[in-house]
């Protein structure tokens, strides 16, 4: 309800701004099944200085497609003088923007992911050209699709969906990425061959391009990575016998990502500019067994949460402890909430970003560690550290070291060892909670000659009660440790200054002053005797 009063608000809008330019009739709401849109005098010179607003609303369950006929603007690098924007949706939000364009090639197709589009088209005060003609159509299943993300589905899904049905979706992303495509329903008539209902995939935009299969029955098919940066499904149906059909997931590559390097930095798409609505991203964190993955959040600007539920119902990040959405839940955040620090169980973590087709805003910034298992014991005399080699490939033992360079591992055949005493290798003791312990850090080198990438461990041993630990230290914690030994050294300086500075006891100099005048004293008074 509340979007159909946002929807009419828009349309209010829409029409007072219908003309912009007195004399110049423009813009408007287009409701027919299919229609063209065209600049004000086409295929004449269109006007200076002139806006016009179209928004074109369908019936809903189906989406717009639009097809460009003739394209001829004003060219500019930005698109800053004469242009035309299109919308999955209402204008007024910048995350609803598919593209914006000038010049004289023609924009490709598009398919809006729901029943509404808008079309806006400005013009300067100097350079014209005979503008623009496109045509939309009301789409029941098919168009091309050029989101990050999005959503397939068989018409009237999950309803059973109609005979004869005839349907071609056209996935096009970035051409510096790839499309992946999950299906997370699959129901269509079975038959051995898939002859009658089917879905089918081609790596590329047409048939004639490679055929990555063809699918029925209740078997959901894999998932699927193109070697382009489009995809072609194609679902038929026969005359009779149907099901409940198929829903799917695609993704660009830039909005499904699988990060395996130890630490990496990543954000929403469009970073620090607003993320796109309507988007599903996901981040699937996987390393190598042992691993413990440590995640934070730097950055989180999204839409807030519902004032009536209080819950993230609009744009949320999730962020999973394993690979999959069925993996149990660390958090679901919103708005400007900052997440904790989180660490996974074991080696996977999944991020997930769900934006709605509304209110967009900067996104978010995050990074990850991957935190080695590290089995630390500790003597009344030693520390005694052990790390396995399949989590550590292909190191050398020099790069595995407590305290300094010189106190590098030791190799067997399954894992890194260092045994050191506490008089070597740096080992301090530390007051820590009226406690005295013994304090050193672990260094695992993983740079690789282009790029510097040293993780620190702090390890402790409380070596009365021999009981050790270890924690990782981020970069965020190694420059608020520089930070406060900064101040301790200052404080100490501060100190030997005034230590310097303080006047020294000047008693015992009085004292020989006094003393050495009675002497002289004395002596005036037996030289003036001996005189007499």
């Amino acid at each position: 309800m509340t979007f159909r009063i946002t929807v009419l608000i828009h349309l209010l809008w829409v029409c007072g701004k219908a003309s912009s330019r007195k004399g110049v009739k423009c813009g408007g709401i287009l409701s027919a099944p299919n229609g063209n849109v065209s600049s004000p005098n086409f295929p004449g010179l269109y006007p200076y200085n002139t806006e016009c607003s179209w928004l074109i609303v369908v019936a809903e369950g189906s989406s717009v497609l639009l097809t460009f006929h003739h394209f001829e603007l004003e060219y500019h690098a930005d698109c800053a003088y004469d242009y035309i924007k299109i919308y999955n949706g209402i204008s007024e939000d910048e995350g609803n923007l598919l593209g914006k364009f000038c010049g004289d090639i023609c924009p490709p197709q598009f398919t809006s992911s729901w029943n509404v589009m808008s079309i806006i088209f400005r013009s300067d005060r100097h350079v014209a050209h005979r503008g623009f003609l496109v045509g939309y159509r009301k789409d029941m299943c098919g168009g091309v699709l050029t989101g990050l993300s999005g959503i397939i589905s068989s018409p009237g899904y999950p309803v059973e969906y109609s005979n004869n049905a005839d349907c071609s979706w056209t996935v096009h992303v970035s051409n510096r990425t790839v499309v992946s495509l999950v299906f997370l329903d699959f129901q269509l008539e079975n038959n051995e061959g898939c002859n009658f209902d089917f879905v089918a995939l081609f790596d590329g935009p047409t048939v004639t391009h490679r055929h990555l299969g063809n699918y029925c029955g209740s078997n959901r098919p894999p998932n699927t990575v193109t070697t382009s940066n489009q995809l072609l499904v194609v679902f038929k149906s026969d005359f009779n016998i149907g099901g409940r059909g198929f829903k799917a997931y695609y993704y660009s590559g830039e909005c499904q990502q699988v990060l395996t390097a130890i630490r990496v930095n990543f954000t929403s798409p469009h970073y620090p500019n607003i993320y796109p609505n309507n988007i599903n991203c996901h981040w699937t964190i996987n390393l190598e067994t042992g691993y413990r993955i440590k995640l934070f959040f730097t950055s989180m600007e999204l839409e807030d949460r519902n004032s009536l539920t209080d819950e993230c119902d609009y744009d949320s990040v999730s962020v999973h402890d394993g690979s999959s959405e069925a993996d149990p839940l660390l958090g679901r955040w919103c708005g400007s909430d900052q997440p904790p620090t989180l660490l996974s169980k074991a080696n996977k973590l999944l991020v997930i970003l769900n934006t709605d087709r509304n209110s967009a805003y900067k996104g978010f910034s995050a990074s990850y560690t991957g935190v080695v298992p590290v089995n630390v014991s500790c003597t009344r005399t030693e520390f005694q550290i052990q790390i396995s080699q399949q989590s550590l490939p292909q190191l050398e033992r020099e790069s595995v070291y407590l305290g300094s360079p010189s106190c590098f591992a030791q190799m067997t055949p399954t894992v890194y060892k260092i045994q050191a005493r506490f008089v070597n290798c740096g080992t301090a003791g530390q007051k820590r909670r009226n406690i005295t312990v013994l304090v050193n850090t672990l260094y695992i080198n993983f740079s690789d000659g282009k790029q510097w990438n040293v993780q620190e461990y702090e390890v402790q041993c409380d070596a009365q009660r021999k009981v050790a630990s270890v924690s990782l230290i981020t970069v965020e914690e190694r420059n608020r440790l520089n930070e406060l030994a900064r101040r301790a050294e200052e404080a100490d300086v501060g100190t030997s200054v005034e230590e310097e500075s303080e006047p020294h006891d000047t008693s015992d100099i009085v004292f020989i002053s006094i003393c050495v005048l009675a002497v002289i004293l004395m002596v005036i008074a037996i030289v003036w005797l001996v005189l007499l």
